[in-house]
Order: C-alpha cells, then structure tokens, then sequence
C-alpha cells in the first residue's frame, strides 16, 4: 500500500516494481501485457491522477542527467524519475545551466511533473519546453512492449501533459539555459490593481492573499545581471527559519492545537505579516530564490486556474466566499455577489457552506505564460486558438496568460472535510463564472464532462490517447472515466 503526500489517496497494486532501466520497463509491460498499468513519481499529487489498483511502477532508478549543445542550444536528457531538485544540481555542476523555468518545490520527478503541467511564476509551465519524450508503449501490430521517441507535431503537444495515459514516459529532453540571479523583496499591498501595476517590472513575481488581513504581499522577483547579495546567506536562513518553518508552525499551533477561530483570524491577519521583512532586496542564483520548502509540513492544495482578464473579479468573488464560510453574510448587502451565485442555481450550495471553514493559509497566485499542450491548465484557450499568430514558425498568443490560485490546508485528515466542501464549491461555481481550471495534481472536484469542456483541443489528446494505448491499459478509473466517449 502506498499513500500520497496528502495522505488523502491511497494505492493498492497488486504488483509494484522498481526498474532499474528501460530494458526491465520493457520487460514488465510484457509480462503484464492486459493489465493496468501505471507509473509514480514523488507522490506528490492530491488527485485520483495517481490511483492503481493493479501493476504499479517507480522510475526512480531511471534518473539520468545528460546535458547537451547538440543543435547549438542548451538541452538536457533527463531520465523520467529523476528528481526536479537533483536535476537543476546536476545542471548547475556539469554546464552551469538551469531550466527555463522552476516550480514552487523540487521535490517531484521530471516525468510527474510535466504530466501534470507543473508550473513556476511568469514562466511556461515545464510541460512547454519539452522537446522530445522517449515511452515505453505496446506494438499496436505485434502486441509487444517498445520504447518510441516522439519529437514533434500534436503527439509531442500531447505527451507534454499526458496525464499519464499514452504509456510510460522514460526519459525527455527539454531545453536548458545558462544559469541566472533573481533579485528579490516583499511588499504590500492593498489592491490588487497595485500589484498588476508592478508586474511589468518584476515578471517573476508571485504574491499572496493574506486571509482576514485581504491585503497582498507581494514577492517582487525579476532576473538581474549583478552579483548576489553579500547578505545572501543571511537572507537564505531567513526565509528558511521564519517563513518555511516559523510561520508553519504558528499556523500548526493555531489549528492543530487551539483550534479558535477568532485567534486564527488573528493570527492570520496580525501574526504572519510579522514574519515578511518589508523592502529588503536580496540578489541570488534563480535555483535558490525561486524555490521554497513548501513540502516540509503535510497538507492539500487547490489550485485554480483564470486568465488574466478575470483575475480582479475571480479573486473578489473568492474573498467574499471565504467570508461566507468564517461566518460572514456579505451577501445582504452584496447585490453582485448575489446575482453570480443565483445566476449559476449555487445558492443553497453556497448556504451549506456558510459558518463551516475558517480559512487559515495566504492564498499564492502565480503568472504562467500560455503552454504549447493540448491540455494543460495553461494551454491555450478557445479565444487564444482563434487569434493565433504566425502559427507555422512561432508559438506566439495575441490574448492572456494565466495565473493560479492556490489555496493550502494544513489541519489534519480528519479535520479536512470543511475545507474540501469549500473546495468544491469554489471549483464548481468559479468554473462556471470565469472559466476557471483545476490542477491535474491537485484536489479536483469536477467531473470529468466538465473537465473536458474546459479544454478546446481534448477530442485531439483523446485521438491521440487511443492511438497510443488502444486497450486502455494506461488509465486508472479516473482517467478510463475522463477520456470515456460519453456519445458512443
């Protein structure tokens, strides 16, 4: 039995195996040849992306690092179970190099990390710059197990986010680029025009939205060309001491502990900005400032997906649902607040919820750049596809890029249910208000017809999904439900 990171899915195979190379991959897709299939990385997922019930494989042993000019651009071969954060060492030892963008953690493997269209701040997400995916597959003539490489055109669009269901991705190549600083500081802010108003000049910012506070802190990041910082080091055991664990243990202590409302809001509101040093501009190498130690303390995430054109409104509406759940009625006297829950028939939806949940974490919102994927999160919408521009020779978009939203709970299992109930409300009805999309790898609360409908270019990567694995045996029941044909 294996548990996710969560501890909110659980794995049954019947067979698990540890290859120790594409030979022993090859080998075990013969021997299982009928049966399900499917492959983990770190377990660092909340969704039912990751359940088996079946044959199970770990690809850690598969973690070779290999980079290269060939082509006169950097590029690196990465085996599919190598880990992100022993990747960028191994980058950062042998050229000097780092990947074009870098997630919130390190912690994921490669191959699970593109699978889910894992992603940074004002960068594509790493899904968008693989160039070429080798994976293991059956022989739809001789019904033997292969190992094919696809470099280009809609299987490769596919293969950058593939959910897991064309095979079993061995190793990719993605490209590279020379290792860069990142100047950084933080900053509030009360609105959220003023925090557009400083992205132009800080493309690599993200920011949060502080609960009960419903100011925004914002961690201005852009690439500069100077030295780092002499108080670099400082900085560093700064940010690791009191934001990644002294800031989480108070918030452990308020929930796990007291479990008052009244001192989480207080916590929340007055406690935690004590912990962000303000205006305080540190230079440092892009592998250190942009990552953080997000996965020292159990918990489960949310993450949605709005374009840029919705973001104002998407992240009003979330405060004032928040609201309703600690125990506020910002609906008497909130007429437009009224008039989106009653035009999408949540109404007593949202009544279930009210005076349930006390949310207690800052909400992280992120820029990512429209991905060159079939689906995603950050591939293109139906308005991105219409005004596509010099389709043959570019990946260029005339319309917005996305931001994620990101709502963390740290309280234990069995505390959890409010904050999920909260979780699909805020799915459900943001879906149908702004378009919103849910993380593959995070809690994902829709059904897979509205999963579907959110992606313009699904019926390809279902085309594609059935070239590759005619006999389903690459799904889990998740994902045999998702790609299921509902008109056949």
């Amino acid at each position: 039995m294996h548990l996710n990171f969560g501890k909110n899915v659980q794995l049954t195979p019947k067979k698990s195996y540890l290859p120790a190379n594409e030979q022993e991959v090859l080998e075990i897709l013969d021997r299982h040849r009928g049966q399900r299939i499917r492959v983990i990385g770190r377990l660092h997922s909340w969704s039912r992306i990751i359940e088996t019930d079946d044959v199970l494989l770990d690809l850690r042993n598969l973690n070779q690092v290999e980079p290269s000019t060939e082509g006169g651009a950097p590029s690196v071969r990465v085996g599919a179970g190598c880990q992100i954060k022993h990747l960028l060492t191994e980058l950062q030892i042998k050229r000097l190099w780092t990947l074009p963008s870098v997630g919130f953690i390190t912690e994921q493997t490669i191959a699970g990390a593109i699978s889910t269209g894992t992603h940074g701040s004002g960068k594509h997400s790493l899904s968008h710059y693989v160039m070429s995916v080798r994976i293991a597959r059956y022989d739809t003539a001789s019904g033997k197990a292969v190992i094919q490489e696809v470099t280009g055109g809609v299987a490769l669009q596919a293969l950058r986010c593939s959910l897991g269901c064309l095979g079993v991705i061995v190793n990719v190549q993605m490209q590279c680029r020379n290792a860069y600083r990142v100047e950084e500081s933080f900053h509030e802010y009360n609105l959220i025009s003023e925090v557009s108003a400083t992205e132009e000049a800080n493309p690599l910012q993200q920011f949060y939205l502080v609960p009960w506070r419903w100011t925004y802190f914002v961690q201005h990041r852009r690439e500069v060309n100077t030295p780092s910082s002499t108080l670099l080091f400082i900085y560093q055991w700064y940010r690791f001491l009191f934001l990644d664990i002294g800031l989480h243990l108070a918030i452990l202590f308020a929930i796990r502990v007291l479990r008052w409302r009244w001192f989480i809001r207080i916590m929340t509101s007055q406690i935690i900005p004590i912990f962000v040093i303000r205006d305080w501009r540190v230079v440092g190498p892009s592998n250190a400032q942009m990552v953080m130690e997000h996965e020292l303390f159990r918990h489960i995430e949310l993450e949605l997906f709005v374009q840029k054109s919705k973001l104002d409104a998407a992240l009003e509406y979330l405060q004032k649902v928040l609201k309703v759940a600690g125990g506020a009625d910002v609906r008497k006297d909130d007429q437009v607040f009224r008039s989106q829950i009653a035009q999408i028939g949540m109404t007593d939806a949202l009544k279930k919820i009210s005076g349930t949940y006390c949310h207690h974490y800052p909400i992280c919102i992120r820029k990512i750049l429209v991905d060159d994927t079939l689906v995603s999160m950050a591939s293109p919408s139906r308005r991105d596809l219409d005004s596509t521009i010099d389709e043959e020779t570019s990946f260029r978009f005339a319309n917005e890029h996305w931001y994620s939203i990101t709502l963390s709970n740290f309280e234990m299992k069995k505390h959890r249910r409010e904050f999920e109930c909260v979780c699909e409300f805020l799915s459900r009805s943001m879906s149908k208000l702004f378009g919103m999309r849910p993380h593959w790898g995070k809690l994902c609360m829709l059904t897979s017809t509205e999963l579907r409908d959110m992606y313009p270019r699904f019926l390809e990567f279902r085309q594609i999904c059935r070239e590759y694995d005619p006999e389903s045996v690459f799904r889990n029941r998740w994902a045999e439900e998702l790609l299921t044909n509902e008109k056949q």
